[in-house]
C-alpha cells in the first residue's frame, strides 16, 4: 500500500551545469537585430506617408509589419527553443583511479 514503506535514499551523484551554444547566440543577436531594423523601418514608411491613403498603401504596410511580427515571433522562439548542452561531473572518491606503475627492470 505503501503507507508504511521506507523512505528512499538519493545518492547524490553530480552537478549539472547548462551552456548555451553558439545557436541561441546567433539567434537572439538575430531577433534584436530584426526587431530593431524592422521597428525602424515600419515607423518611417507609417510616418512618411502623405496625402491620401489607399487600400494599396494599407496593404502593403500591413503585409511588412506581418513580415516583421513573422520574423520576431521566428528569431525569438528559436532563440528559446535552443537546446542547452548540460555538463555534469561526478566527484571522485580520493582513491578512485589512483594507479600506480612500476617499471619492470630485465
Amino acid at each position: 500500500m505503501g503507507l508504511f514503506k521506507r523512505n528512499e535514499s538519493w545518492e547524490h551523484t553530480f552537478p549539472l551545469t547548462s551552456r548555451y551554444g553558439a545557436f541561441r547566440g546567433i539567434l537572439a543577436v538575430l531577433f534584436w537585430l530584426w526587431g530593431i531594423a524592422g521597428l525602424l523601418f515600419n515607423a518611417s514608411t507609417l510616418f512618411g506617408l502623405t496625402g491620401n491613403i489607399g487600400v494599396e498603401t494599407s496593404a502593403h504596410l500591413t503585409a511588412t509589419c506581418l513580415v516583421w511580427i513573422g520574423g520576431m515571433v521566428l528569431f525569438g522562439i528559436g532563440a528559446l527553443l535552443a537546446h542547452p548542452d548540460f555538463d555534469g561531473e561526478r566527484p571522485m572518491q580520493e582513491d578512485y583511479g589512483d594507479m600506480r606503475v612500476d617499471a619492470v627492470e630485465n
